[in-house]
């Protein structure tokens, strides 16, 4: 190693010149307390209350060559409204303004507002208490929301998909339960008598059907089905009030709650106040149906009858619930816009803060660039944690998401349409998304990169977006949907999806020809979903690249449950290039399924399937249409295996190849796979990782597959 000498003096006049610059752009620093006041003047000893406030302070110095910091001190920030920030509260590169945690206290930007004790009050009302089941009429309590000023208390409409639009009640820091019955599962229609949606008979289109050999048109009506012997007698009473049912009308990935419009006890019948899309029953036996659709019934009183569960009544503007055991903190969210608005701006950090308890997005970014969300926590908001629409190089990183009524992270951005495609470049990296989809059930994703729509697919612009190293579980449908162009998911662990729709993947998008491709998908660990697909191409997907990922699904017998899975799309008309190589898949109904045009450029090789049922199926397309072959289709070699081909210690999760391993005799070309570089890391925001026993790593795959049958257009 080579040393300098440097005279003393000189040695001193460098300290000098060192600690003039680092004075010269020394960073400005604001302090936020719940306990300070928006008189004070922002210091540590005389903190501001609100972020409002610090945003006014941080304006004088924004966009200047000095880091700015607003330090928010521990405790809870009640929002009435949402923060936004503009272009004249941004930073640079190389001097952000940053919001972040002081030390390790936790401050909280809470949408929700506290419901004072006096507000709340025992049912004296003769005509509702008869609502109340009897040995309850004590214990409910009521809060007449008008009084509040609550905004989100009308009256649900007719049809939805997601909370309705409706206030969500909070105590002691967790989410309560909207009503309903039964408390567990769900009822079942015994036969459909009207599909309604405009469709009758055999699924065609869900607005045509044919009669004597012409094809018709019918308008859209509402359904109509027999019920199974359950309480409906005390719903009639309420069916002026409103009366709502959620239910899977006709296929697992379609989820609507549906108003209803009568109820016929003698001939046990219940008709939808409007027609349910594509009508109700299932799609695969209609017009009856196959008894087994799922719904329940949702806000009402009268079916409140377990501690926490609560209903609002619209037309009394009250909110009546049955408080737990101990209930100290009870409050309601009424925000529906987001907690935090970045809006054309640049180079703003939130950073370690925890945002909860609303009814909109937590975060929401448009425009502007690098901006950053790191380190934060969000849970119990109705919405998504982070959703980024246009500008460049936002990101998402080292957070923790979760109870989230939609999906995790939203990307946009990007332009699909210039010669060469500009990229947005979003990354999000390293968080760890869970229990998600508790209120919109179906296409929610941890991650929506690009995919629009719901089972007709579709994409919204997302180029060059980078997702990795993200741990994602527990969800009832989708993990992550892609589209749009040019991104690469890598080192993703994903396990515990489908629990409750099928026809879904770790990794899914359906979309059409000219429309996306070229995405990477490489290093993914999917595991333990047993209704679920790994990497699903469903329709086109041009220009794939898929290799390195670890497909252990544990599928449930009978079942789907295909490792890869690439569908014929438009390849007659439009070839399309696969690279599939150096991926396993195990305990996989199906290990890989091909469909592709030979000689089309394809690379399929050296991957391997084990204790799969069918290891591989190819199929090409000749002369439009899609033939079985063989594995002459692929371009290399390609393994099966009934027993462990060599791996470390496959109950636990160990894929390093022992040395002599058959699969590298078999396989010389196959390259291990880096498996411990897969998942989370420690980095300056995330400073632990979550336990196999936090996550439930090794719990299994707890489905509950809503429709007892395989999704049949799909064979």
């Amino acid at each position: 190693m080579m040393r300098f000498l440097f005279p003393f003096r000189f040695f001193c006049w460098l300290l000098l010149l060192t600690g003039a610059a680092s004075g010269h752009t020394r960073a400005q620093t604001y302090y936020v307390s719940p306990g300070g006041s928006d008189t004070n003047a922002g210091t540590l000893q005389a903190p501001f209350a609100t972020l409002t406030r610090a945003r006014e302070a941080v304006r004088r110095h924004a966009g200047g060559q000095k880091p700015v910091t607003v330090y928010l001190r521990g405790g809870r920030y009640y929002l009435q409204e949402t923060i936004g920030f503009d272009a004249r509260d941004g930073g640079s590169p190389q001097a952000p303004v940053t919001y972040r945690a002081y030390g390790s206290e936790k401050p909280v930007l809470c949408g929700a507002r506290p419901i004072p004790v006096t507000a709340i009050r025992p049912v004296t009302d003769a005509a509702v208490l008869a609502r109340i089941q009897p040995s309850l009429r004590t214990k409910i309590r009521s809060i007449d929301l008008s009084n509040l000023q609550i905004t989100h208390a009308r009256r649900f409409p007719d049809l939805f998909t997601d909370d309705g639009g409706l206030v969500t009640l909070f105590i002691d820091g967790q989410r309560m339960p909207l009503s309903r019955y039964p408390n567990k599962g769900y009822m079942t229609m015994k036969r459909v008598l009207i599909n309604g949606g405009g469709q009758e008979t055999k699924e065609v289109d869900w607005r045509t059907f044919y009669a004597n050999g012409a094809k018709t048109t019918l308008p859209p009506r509402p359904g109509l089905f027999e019920y199974r012997d359950v309480h409906t007698a005390r719903w009639v009473a309420q069916l002026q009030r409103g009366v709502w049912l959620k239910g899977y009308w006709r296929i697992p990935w379609q989820n609507e709650t549906v108003r209803i419009g009568a109820i016929d006890t003698v001939a046990h019948t219940i008709t939808t106040a409007v027609p349910v899309p594509g009508g109700i029953g299932n799609k695969y036996t209609r017009p009856e149906g196959n008894g087994k659709e799922p719904y329940y019934l949702l806000n009402l009183l009268e079916e409140i009858d377990m501690p926490g569960e609560w209903a609002v009544d619209f037309d009394d503007r009250k909110l009546y619930f049955y408080p737990p055991e101990g209930s100290k903190d009870i409050r309601l969210a009424d925000l529906s816009d987001p907690l935090i608005r970045l809006d054309g701006v640049s180079d703003i950090i939130l950073r370690g803060l925890t945002f909860e308890e609303s009814m909109g997005d937590a975060i929401q970014i448009k425009g502007g660039s690098t901006n950053l969300v790191a380190g934060c926590t969000v849970h119990a908001v109705n919405q998504y944690a982070v959703r980024i629409d246009g500008g460049t190089g936002h990101a998402v990183q080292s957070c923790d998401l979760f109870d989230l009524g939609a999906g995790g992270v939203w990307l946009a951005g990007g332009n699909e349409t210039s010669v060469p495609r500009q990229p947005a470049g979003h990354r999000v990296i390293n968080n760890h998304i869970h229990h998600f989809g508790v209120l919109t059930r179906v296409y929610a994703p941890a991650i929506n990169s690009g995919y629009a729509g719901g089972g007709g697919g579709g994409h919204h612009p997302a180029v060059g977006m980078y997702i990795a190293h993200n741990l994602i579980h527990d969800t009832p449908h989708a993990g992550v949907l892609f589209g749009s162009w040019d991104s690469v998911f890598e080192y993703n662990e994903i396990f515990r999806m489908c629990l409750v729709s099928n026809d879904m993947g770790g990794f899914y998008a359906y979309d059409q020809y000219g429309r996306m491709g070229n995405h990477t998908f490489a290093y993914n660990f999917i595991h333990s979903s047993a209704e679920g697909d790994g990497i699903y191409f469903d329709h086109d997907h041009r220009d794939m690249h898929v290799h390195d990922n670890i497909l252990l699904l544990n599928s449930a017998p009978k079942k789907r449950g295909t490792g890869f899975l690439y569908k014929i799309g438009s390849q007659d008309k439009h070839p399309q290039t696969l690279d599939c190589y150096n991926n396993i898949a195990i305990n996989c109904n199906y290990g890989f399924q091909f469909v592709t045009v030979r000689g089309s450029g394809n690379r399929i090789e050296n991957n391997v399937a084990v204790h799969s049922a069918v290891p591989f199926t190819y199929h090409e397309i000749l002369n439009g249409k899609e033939v079985a072959t063989d594995s002459s289709l692929a371009s290399g070699r390609n393994a099966a295996y009934q027993t462990d081909p060599g791996f470390a210690d496959l109950s636990r999760f160990d894929f390093t190849l022992k040395p002599g391993s058959p699969l590298l005799k078999d396989l010389p070309g196959f390259k291990p796979i880096p498996f411990r570089k897969i998942g989370l890391y420690i980095d300056e925001y995330r400073t632990r990782l979550p336990t196999d026993e936090e996550t439930g790593r090794f719990r299994g795959n707890q489905s509950d597959n809503l429709q007892g049958e395989e999704i049949l257009d799909r064979n």
